[in-house]
């Protein structure tokens, strides 16, 4: 198991320094507002256009709200759990070009979001669904380019956003 986590964490120093390498100024700013794409309040904002301006039922919203709620309470008992340090913090060499909102990294708060917003959208209009899943991809790549995760935080991120749609589905 120690070798396992000790190839995880060389696999993600390689693979975080391989994507900051490529920063440059247009593409900074560009990370950054997809980054911003994924705090919270935006798929708030999302889930009140689309229920007010489509067809979407009272299921679709409780299943949002329920999905939101389970991802958010396994987020943060995750990483008060795991307690793993950002990039930035763990590695002089990484800048991170954000303020995160919170001390610890595992797993991608964002990116989970992202993953539950992405199914919950393209659930409600179908013919979204590649790019609510390419929204989702990037915005966990932005967080790794700006240097406040690393690609497993991401990587959980996205499997802790499927999880908690699917349980959330499966209720309603």
């Amino acid at each position: 198991m120690y070798q396992l986590k000790q190839r995880l964490q060389l696999w993600d120093e390689r693979t975080i320094l391989s994507i900051i390498a490529r920063r440059g100024l247009s593409l900074n700013k560009f990370m950054k507002s997809v980054s911003m794409i994924g705090d919270g309040y935006v798929w708030g904002i999302f889930a009140i256009v689309f229920y007010l301006f489509t067809d979407v039922t009272n299921i679709w919203l409780q299943t949002g709200i329920t999905a939101f709620a389970i991802e958010l309470i396994c987020y943060k008992i995750i990483k008060q759990l795991t307690t793993r340090l950002r990039p930035f913090h763990a590695n002089i060499g990484i800048l991170n070009l954000v303020e995160p909102q919170d001390e610890y990294s595992f797993p991608s708060g964002h990116t989970a979001a992202a993953t539950v917003a992405a199914l919950l959208f393209s659930a409600a209009v179908p013919l979204l669904f590649p790019f609510f899943c390419l929204l989702a991809f990037v915005i966990g790549l932005s967080r790794v380019y700006l240097g406040v995760h690393y690609p497993t935080d991401v990587l959980m991120g996205f499997v802790l956003g499927v999880f908690s749609f699917a349980v959330s589905y499966s209720i309603f």
